[in-house]
């Protein structure tokens, strides 16, 4: 294969994933997913639970709706430990661009639920 074309089939791969990158980089930010996993990651019940060090995926799933400078979002953040796994429910709305939280809930593996929400 001549070097152009390996450059052109590169670029045809590259620059869309480049852009989706950048682009779920930018919507990933209007969603409360940072300030979720900062208040969960040092938790002390979840870290007993899921075990030292507690980190959260890059990806979730989850909706959201907007209207203004208001939004509302649901999200399962994927969560990973040393001792198991388990997903973070979340539950947020935005008001004039300050995001607070109805439902912080880590469900681990086996089955144990924490209400992250208790302690605030």
């Amino acid at each position: 294969m001549s070097p152009t074309l390996k450059w052109v089939l590169g670029a045809l791969v590259g620059l869309p994933l480049m852009c989706c990158g950048c682009g779920g980089m930018w919507v990933r930010s209007q969603f409360p997913h940072e300030e979720a996993l900062a208040r969960v990651v040092n938790h002390r019940q979840v870290v007993q639970s899921l075990g030292s060090p507690v980190s959260g995926a890059f990806f979730f799933s989850g909706r959201t709706q907007s209207r203004g400078d208001d939004a509302l979002a649901e999200m399962e953040i994927p969560l990973s430990g040393s001792k198991q796994d388990g997903v973070l429910h979340v539950k947020a709305v935005q008001t004039s661009k300050v995001w607070g939280f109805s439902r912080l809930r880590v469900v681990a593996k086996d089955g144990k639920v924490i209400n992250v929400l208790n302690e605030f």
